[in-house]
């Protein structure tokens, strides 16, 4: 754990385990075909957490590359993930929809947990909660679904 603390590497290790992930689930056709909503995450995801980390909802530790006040691995790495898993495990019918939007947001939800326990985040108890991430997760895994849809219903 120091060895992680001492070189601000806890971010860049989560993205590494993200890619795995990627790498073990995806083929090169799923991957390619939840790119653009894998992006879209990953830009709305970058954008929320900036403006929760500016008003001081919560703060990161450990940056290795910043940018503003959040890191680049966080950003192209479980939020990347987020999205790219959620369209590639995307099931046909509305509740399995909807489904796995609540499950991915309580994944998500559940890793900012364990950031926290490791002391690499921390919630302003007065402005922030659990409840407040799946909420505000779902909000943005909602949109990357809207994108999906919008993208691949015009091919």
């Amino acid at each position: 754990m120091y060895f992680m603390e001492a070189y601000r590497l806890p971010w860049l290790m989560l993205a590494i385990l993200s890619w795995i992930t990627i790498y073990f689930t995806c083929s090169y056709k799923q991957f390619t075909k939840a790119l653009p909503a894998a992006i879209w995450t990953m830009i709305v995801g970058a954008i929320l957490e900036q403006f929760f980390l500016h008003h001081k909802f919560w703060s990161d530790k450990y940056l290795l590359i910043p940018i503003g006040e959040l890191d680049l691995f966080l950003v192209i790495g479980p939020f990347f993930t987020l999205g790219l898993l959620l369209i590639r495990l995307l099931p046909r019918n509305k509740w399995g929809i909807l489904s796995s939007v609540l499950f991915f947001s309580i994944l998500a939800t559940g890793i900012e947990v364990i950031s926290i326990k490791l002391s690499f985040l921390k919630y302003h108890e007065t402005k922030w909660n659990y409840l407040h991430s799946i909420f505000a997760y779902s909000l943005g895994l909602m949109s990357t679904l809207g994108f999906h849809y919008a993208l691949w219903k015009k091919r």
